[in-house]
């Protein structure tokens, strides 16, 4: 066996087992080798210049991998790279590609938008040999095509898993925004109506109850917000208004279906009512299907406890 076939058996385990022409040259290979390669269907052109070996099955990381392998400027983004870092409410599946102005990359199955504007900043080099756009950049160019629901969702959930910060998603914002640019408006919406100063929210549930309460016009409320019980230990509802010392849980299924946390859950709210607190809960089924009747619930007692004050 040459030398070289051994580093392209490891090349195609880390690369999901793809190669271009120029990096089978690299490696060693020949190139009467790699054309015979090509005859006898050890390898398959995937992209013109792009092979996949035949011991690897198509599927959606080859797709990426040999968009990349095509084009050396190609970087994966949009609502691909936002799926590839696991932003949730992202519905389109096909593939999307970053170009400079000027690249005319030829990408079977692959969209392919140009933009005068990708720094260094923006892109995420993988071991695999996929780039893809950093978070802050695949929620900028994302945004028009989720909408201003689905990118405030997105935002609070980098914000809260730590993926970036909102002054890099606003850095990102201003280095970018355009008229003409995908992404300007949605997002600069989306950051003009969000307090910089607010905690993150911890899921997609949550976002939707803040956008009731918004749409209710109910009185600022404050997430993440602290209650001091009895014996000084501090605990947090998910919504609160501590001048009327109202607040609102979201029990999301993750957290909250179990014995155990139905007990925890009963305990808070004991606990929060002996300090004077009034606690109350939606369900996921309230999200998805009676969240405006939740929400009214929650201005009934919202008001008498203002008219009480």
């Amino acid at each position: 066996m040459p030398a070289w076939q051994s580093d392209l058996d490891a090349w195609f385990r880390t690369h999901h087992g793809v190669i271009n022409a120029a990096q089978l040259h690299g490696l060693g290979c020949p190139p009467r080798t790699a054309r015979r390669m090509v005859e006898r269907d050890e390898l398959m052109a995937v992209q013109p210049g792009v092979f996949v070996s035949r011991q690897w099955p198509r599927g959606h990381d080859q797709q990426l991998a040999a968009a990349c392998a095509r084009n050396p400027l190609a970087v994966i983004g949009f609502t691909t790279a936002a799926r590839l870092w696991g932003i949730r409410r992202v519905e389109d599946r096909r593939i999307h590609v970053l170009v400079p102005h000027g690249a005319s990359p030829e990408l079977d199955g692959v969209v392919v938008h140009r933009c005068r504007r990708i720094d260094p900043i923006d892109i995420v080099e993988r071991d695999d040999g996929i780039r893809l756009t950093s978070p802050p950049r695949s929620l900028f160019d994302s945004a028009d095509m989720l909408g201003v629901s689905a990118t405030r969702s997105a935002m609070e959930q980098l914000l809260h898993e730590r993926r970036c910060t909102i002054g890099t998603i606003l850095d990102t914002y201003l280095r970018l925004a355009h008229p003409n640019r995908p992404g300007s408006r949605t997002l600069g919406e989306v950051i003009a109506s969000r307090p910089q100063w607010r905690q993150a929210l911890h899921s997609d549930l949550e976002l939707r109850v803040l956008e009731e309460i918004e749409r209710q016009r109910l009185p600022k409320v404050e997430p993440q917000c602290p209650i001091v019980l009895t014996d000084g230990r501090v605990i947090h509802v998910d919504f609160g208004w501590p001048q009327w010392r109202v607040g609102l849980e979201v029990d999301d299924p993750a957290w909250h279906e179990g014995t155990e946390e139905r007990h925890r859950d009963a305990r808070r709210d004991r606990k929060a009512t002996a300090v004077g607190w009034s606690v109350a809960r939606v369900s996921k089924i309230d999200v998805q299907g009676e969240l405006a009747e939740a929400i009214s619930d929650v201005a009934v007692v919202l008001r008498q406890r203002m008219a009480a004050a």
